[in-house]
C-alpha cells in the first residue's frame, strides 16, 4: 500500500484531517536530551511538560523511560495519576494550586514548587493539620533576563515576568524565616522562564541565579536545582534561518556553570530539566486532504479541512515544513505559489503562506510537520470537530490514538432541555 492509499484509508474512517504521531522520534528526543546531560553529570531528572502536549500515549511513553510528570494544574495532576504516576515522580508547578492538591502532593512526596505568597497560608494550615508530617517545598525564583541592549528575553518582550519570588525583596527573606519557623525545609529551587529566543545565555543566567540564591540564603537542604524548559529541539534545516543550540550545547552550558559553584560541586544535588516543545514538536504531524484549489486575482488558495488552530494556534508567521502526498504523479512541469488555508470562516486562517508546490490537486494530501507543541492542547471546538490522532505502522496499517470528535462529544458537557433538541 502506497502512502496516499494509506492516508486515504485513514481519511475514510477518521475524517479528512488528522494528526500522525511519530512515537520513535519522541523517544529519541527524550533519550538524546538525557544522554547529552549525562555526559556532564549523572544525577539528572527529566520532567516532561504536560501543558505542551498531554496526549496520554506520550505521557505513558515518558513514564516508561523514567521521565517525571511536570504538571501545572489540578487537571494535569489528575492525568498523571490516572496514567499510573506516583506522587514521588511528579513535579507540581504553576501559579494556582488548590490547597487540597498541595496537601496530597506534599504528603505524597512530589516536588512542589511554590510560586506565590498566598501558598504560604495554605502551607501553614497543612502543617497545623498534619503535625507529624515532614514538609518539603521548592521555591520558584523570578528571573531577570535583560540583554546588553536593555531588551528583555522574556516571552513577548516583557520586562518583568510574573512567576516566582523576587529574591531581592524583604518579603522573600521573611518567607524563608517563616518556612524555617514552621519546620518546612526548602529542598528545591526552580528557575523556569519562558523566553523569546531560547538562547544559551538565558540558561547561564538561570543557573547563576539559582546558585546565587542558594548561597545567599544558605539553603543547605537543597536537593534539586531545576532549570526548567524552553529549549530548542531538533530543527528542520532553514526553518528559522539561523542556527539553534543543540541538546549538547544546552547541557554543556548548564553543567559547566553549575560545576563552577563550590557548593554544587561538593553536594551534588539533582538537576531537573522540564522539556516540552524540544522533545515533542517533531513527534507530531498534521495531515489534511486537499479539498479545493482556487485562484483569485492571481493568488492560489489551497483549501484543507481544519486550519491554523491545528497547526500553529499561537498564530506565528513561520511556514512549517510540509510535503504533498499526491494521488497521481503530476504531468505538469514547473511550480507555483500557494496560500494553504483552513476551512473556518476567518480570513486569518492562514496555515502556510506563499509556499512553492508542484501543482497539487484535490484529493492529494498535505502533511505539515513539527506541530507537536501546544496544538493538541489548544485545539478549540471552533467550527470543526477536533481531529483524530493516529500512529502509522510500517506494514501500512495504523493505530488510533485519539478518536475524531463526534457531535455527542461536543454536546456532552452541556445540559440540554427537551426543547433544545
Amino acid at each position: 500500500m502506497n502512502t496516499h492509499d494509506q492516508l486515504q484509508k485513514i481519511s475514510d474512517t477518521h475524517g479528512d484531517s488528522f494528526y500522525v504521531l511519530h512515537e520513535q522520534q519522541y523517544i529519541k528526543n527524550i533519550t538524546d536530551l538525557k544522554a547529552a546531560c549525562n555526559k556532564h553529570y549523572p544525577k539528572v531528572i527529566i520532567g516532561y511538560s504536560y501543558k505542551t502536549n498531554y496526549i496520554p500515549r506520550l505521557c505513558s511513553i515518558a513514564k516508561t523511560h523514567g521521565v517525571f510528570a511536570e504538571v501545572v494544574s489540578e487537571m494535569e495532576l489528575q492525568i498523571a495519576l490516572k496514567l499510573g504516576y506516583t506522587y514521588d515522580s511528579i513535579i507540581f508547578n504553576g501559579p494556582y494550586k488548590k490547597e487540597s492538591d498541595l496537601e496530597r502532593t506534599l504528603l505524597g512526596g512530589s516536588i512542589v514548587n511554590l510560586d506565590s505568597y498566598y501558598e504560604l497560608e495554605s502551607l501553614k494550615r497543612l502543617v497545623a493539620k498534619h503535625p507529624g508530617a515532614s514538609f518539603k517545598v521548592g521555591l520558584r525564583i523570578n528571573m531577570s533576563l535583560i540583554n546588553e541592549d536593555g531588551t528583555s528575553a522574556i516571552q513577548e518582550g516583557l520586562n518583568i515576568g510574573r512567576f516566582g519570588f523576587d529574591t531581592a525583596s524583604e518579603e522573600f527573606s521573611n518567607l524563608i524565616s517563616t518556612l524555617n519557623t514552621l519546620g518546612v525545609s526548602i529542598h528545591a529551587l526552580h528557575g523556569h522562564t519562558s523566553t523569546s529566543d531560547r538562547s544559551l545565555k538565558n540558561f547561564t543566567t538561570i543557573v547563576k541565579t539559582l546558585c546565587h540564591v542558594r548561597n545567599t540564603f544558605h539553603l543547605d537542604e537543597i536537593a534539586y536545582l531545576n532549570v526548567g524548559g524552553g529549549f530548542f529541539g531538533p530543527m528542520p534545516k532553514g526553518l528559522l534561518n539561523r542556527d539553534t543550540p543543540s541538546f549538547d550545547d544546552y547541557a554543556e552550558t548548564i553543567f559547566n556553570h553549575l560545576k563552577k559553584d563550590p557548593w554544587f560541586a561538593a553536594h551534588k544535588p539533582h538537576v531537573i530539566l522540564e522539556p516540552g516543545v524540544s522533545v515533542v514538536s517533531n513527534a507530531l504531524s498534521f495531515v489534511a486532504k486537499i479539498i479545493d484549489i482556487k485562484k483569485i486575482r492571481g493568488n492560489n488558495f489551497l483549501l484543507i479541512e481544519g486550519g491554523v488552530y491545528n497547526v500553529k494556534p499561537t498564530m506565528h508567521k513561520i511556514n512549517l515544513p510540509f510535503k504533498i502526498i499526491a494521488k497521481n504523479k503530476s504531468q505538469n512541469k514547473g511550480t507555483a505559489y500557494y496560500d494553504v488555508v483552513g476551512s473556518t470562516c476567518m480570513e486569518k486562517d492562514l496555515v502556510l503562506s506563499q509556499v512553492e508546490m508542484h501543482h497539487p490537486k484535490p484529493n492529494d494530501f498535505i502533511q505539515i510537520d513539527n506541530v507537536g507543541g501546544y496544538t493538541v492542547v489548544k485545539t478549540p471546538n471552533f467550527i470543526n470537530f477536533v481531529p483524530a490522532i493516529v500512529a502509522l505502522n510500517a506494514e501500512g496499517s495504523h493505530q488510533i490514538i485519539r478518536n475524531r470528535q463526534t457531535i455527542a462529544d461536543v454536546l456532552a458537557p452541556y445540559v440540554l432541555d427537551a426543547h433544545d433538541l
